[in-house]
């Protein structure tokens, strides 16, 4: 899926026209929008429990995703209640912005809905965080599961209430036996680890700069996390644990995007980073460009947090499923991850 195709690149840079014209003020003006929170955890899910599908971002046009992605979740012993975004188009959105916000809030004050997945990523998210019931996942906490154009949703809902969100599949994600043993073992089993796995895809899965770093994860997909930059949903980073991921973007933005985050501050108060895939981020014109990893040397030169590459995070078939806003400690060398405390109750 172009990331591209939903959300120009340029976002980044209109998103940081709204910010003060100078780092000071922009450091000003962060504590009134990113206030430290307590994390929330949700329960965990167990045989039995419902979960609700619904679409709040791109609209789906092949209803064997949706089919497939049901039956998938009743053969891990769950109840499956399917919203009916699922099957609006409203442009390329799965509904109007009321449509996805009523419908995800309705979700959030049933007591018998668990958890939330979505049926799919693209663009949509963003136009509804001004439309999230907080106080009623403050209430109500349950598992809030996705990836891509879903980071906005998991950072805001972090930021705004400290319930732990989950960076994981989708409906149209493959759903592969690995993926699906990061699920359970995140929002069922309670994992509270992370190592290396052998996986063909992750040939590049290495340490950028060594060291040991503990602090709270945000991150996601690097455009749609820019995206909030100015915003009242954008997470404090201070201390933080950054992990960013992409898919289709040419190095030029990516150097785009992390040049915004550097210039607001966020590099200055991490505590380190881990790279998920970037697939297919190579330049149309290779003799006229940096390749991808000398941008991103190019953004971290300077510091001194420990940095790991490409973990398996992202669009790609096998993936981790992390938790946004729990305490966890990196270890570059050993290429290692450990939750301080289970992502769930």
């Amino acid at each position: 899926m172009k990331r591209r195709s939903f959300l120009k690149s340029s976002l980044a840079l209109s998103a940081f026209s709204f910010l003060p014209s100078n780092l000071d003020a922009f450091k000003e003006l962060k504590p009134s929008l990113a206030e430290p929170v307590t994390p929330l955890r949700p329960a965990r899910l167990v045989k039995g429990d419902t979960i609700a599908i619904m679409g709040m971002a791109g609209a789906m046009r092949d209803p064997k995703i949706l089919t497939g992605f049901i039956q998938i979740m009743e053969q891990q012993g769950f109840n499956v209640s399917v919203g009916q975004t699922v099957n609006k188009t409203f442009g390329y959105l799965s509904g109007s912005d009321e449509d996805r916000a009523n419908e995800f809030n309705d979700f959030v004050s049933n007591p018998l809905i668990k958890a939330i997945l979505f049926v799919k990523g693209g663009w949509g998210c963003g136009r509804v965080l001004d439309k999230i019931d907080y106080q009623g996942l403050k209430k109500n906490p349950k598992i809030i599961l996705g990836f891509s154009d879903m980071t906005s949703l998991l950072n805001a809902i972090y930021q705004k209430t400290g319930l732990i969100t989950f960076h994981g599949p989708v409906g149209n994600s493959s759903w592969e036996k690995f993926s699906l043993n990061s699920f359970q073992d995140m929002v069922c089993h309670g994992r509270d680890s992370f190592q290396k796995p052998e996986l063909p895809q992750l040939q590049s899965f290495s340490t950028w700069q060594s060291g040991e770093a503990t602090g709270e994860l945000i991150g996601g997909n690097l455009t749609v996390f820019c995206s909030l930059l100015g915003t009242p949903y954008w997470p404090s980073c201070a201390g933080k644990i950054l992990f960013l991921e992409e898919t289709h973007e040419e190095p030029y933005r990516i150097d785009r995007m992390l040049n915004s985050l550097r210039l607001a501050g966020v590099f200055d108060e991490i505590s380190g980073v881990i790279f998920g895939q970037f697939n297919d981020c190579n330049a149309e014109k290779p003799l006229e460009s940096f390749t991808l990893e000398e941008v991103v040397h190019h953004q971290l030169k300077g510091y001194s947090f420990p940095v790991i590459w490409g973990a398996p995070i992202g669009h790609v078939k096998e993936k981790w499923t992390l938790p946004i806003g729990v305490q966890v400690r990196i270890k570059a060398e050993e290429l290692s991850l450990k939750l301080m405390h289970s992502a769930v109750s």
